[in-house]
């Protein structure tokens, strides 16, 4: 409920002020979902089909002068297979001040370097989440400092200390040290990045490195991520996923991808959502495939299949989804000359 009020605050406050506004943005993504099958049988979810607004984002970026600037911004999600109402929550709410040399500190809730550079590489979050996102390997935000930065050569660096609670509130002792170290090019990206964090008795040790490829004819990428948990007094746990794509222009506005997550141990939970997975009893291997077109310069429309294969002993039969994900962008410059 408090969320509730914030957010309608917040949208009063928007637009009782558009006039002083530096950027006001955001997008939503409808989509129509069909699954052909399911391990969970008819008594699931196989068979069923419809419309949902996979989420909604809306955010506002104002510059406060001097190098400083602010963001808040909002996410919504349809509860995935079931009844409930559209909840808007904080996704991020940071304050940025510009160092100079490239470099920048951002203070608040914040992107972790995690995967945020590579899930722009892959460029194609409308559809599907970057892997270590989707198997919740790490989280796409944390409530932290940061220091970020990139040189004039292409260095990409860095070191973030955080809460390790995501965008909510801390709940206790532990705390996660962040690190990347990178290099960009106009052609190609490569990065290593990790987090050492403890939570509720835990030690987690989070790992990645990525490379990819870019031009007029597309891109591609290749990642390899690990991660391990130790519970106090216990042995520990480890998991890691290679996951590799390909997105091939076809046209001035259309383009084909495919992309490939594989297992190489069960995961440390259930993967839930949009894309139901038992990851914590199975081998799982993702495959998706489709086609985007840009039929507006806000609006892209793109239909894809994805299957999942299972591994290891007594694994179910795969799952099939086919979905028409559309991605609609919104804008103002308002205050902007």
């Amino acid at each position: 409920m408090k969320v509730k009020i914030l957010f309608v605050l917040v949208l009063v406050f928007f637009l009782s002020g558009l006039a002083f506004a530096d950027d006001i943005k955001g997008y939503m993504i409808p989509e129509y979902y069909m699954v052909g099958s399911h391990h969970s049988g008819e008594e699931g979810i196989e068979g069923q089909h419809g419309f949902w607004l996979r989420r909604i984002y809306f955010g506002y970026n104002t510059s406060l002068g001097s190098g400083w600037s602010a963001r808040v911004r909002f996410e919504m999600n349809s509860p995935a297979y079931g009844e409930g109402k559209i909840e808007p929550f904080i996704k991020n709410a940071h304050l940025k001040k510009k160092l100079g040399g490239g470099a920048n500190l951002l203070m608040g809730i914040i992107d972790p370097p995690s995967f945020d550079k590579i899930e722009k590489f892959w460029g194609l979050r409308f559809i599907e989440k970057t892997a270590p996102d989707f198997f919740n390997f790490a989280s796409s935000r944390d409530f932290g400092i940061a220091l970020d930065g990139k040189s004039k050569g292409g260095l990409v660096y860095t070191l973030m200390y955080g809460n390790f609670s995501s965008n909510k509130s801390e709940d206790n002792k532990g705390k996660a040290f962040y690190g990347r170290l990178g290099w960009e090019a106009k052609t190609a990206y490569v990065e290593a990045n990790g987090h050492f964090a403890k939570d509720n008795g835990k030690d987690i040790t989070y790992l990645t490195a990525f490379g990819g490829m870019k031009g007029g004819w597309g891109r591609f990428g290749l990642g390899y991520h690990y991660k391990s948990e130790k519970p106090e007094g216990d042995e520990s746990k480890s998991s890691g996923i290679i996951s590799g794509f390909a997105v091939v222009k076809i046209g001035k506005k259309s383009e084909l991808f495919a992309r490939y997550d594989h297992f190489t141990d069960p995961n440390f939970k259930d993967i839930g959502g949009y894309v139901p997975i038992p990851a914590n009893l199975y081998d799982a291997r993702y495959l998706m495939a489709g086609l985007n077109f840009k039929v507006h310069k806000l609006i892209q429309v793109s239909p894809n299949v994805r299957y999942v294969f299972y591994g290891g002993e007594n694994a179910p039969d795969g799952d099939f989804y086919f979905t028409l994900t559309a991605k609609i962008d919104f804008k103002t410059g308002i205050g902007k000359k």
